[in-house]
């Protein structure tokens, strides 16, 4: 199993972030599926997870991400995420 995660991770890296967030949805949809006592309704209140539960695993993701790409990884510049840059196809 540890074989088939390591050849997920290293295909992840070779993702923009439009599709590494179809795959987190995917693989969200997936556990949500699995979980014990689950319905198959997607309206479900107990799908849902709780801020905190959500920053921990959104911490979680980023270091793994980190641990496997290393420390080479590319940053935005300060225009990428200024207002200017965000909006800069936008009339």
């Amino acid at each position: 199993m540890e074989a088939v995660i390591e050849s997920i991770v290293s295909k992840l890296r070779y993702l923009g972030k439009p599709q590494l967030e179809v795959v987190l949805n995917f693989v969200d949809f997936l556990t949500w599926q699995s979980a014990p006592g689950s319905s198959s309704k997607a309206s479900d209140s107990g799908a849902e997870i709780s801020d905190s539960e959500f920053e921990i695993l959104l911490d979680e993701f980023a270091d793994e991400l980190i641990k496997n790409m290393g420390v080479n990884v590319p940053t935005l510049s300060d225009f990428a995420v200024s207002r200017a840059g965000i909006y800069e196809d936008h009339p």
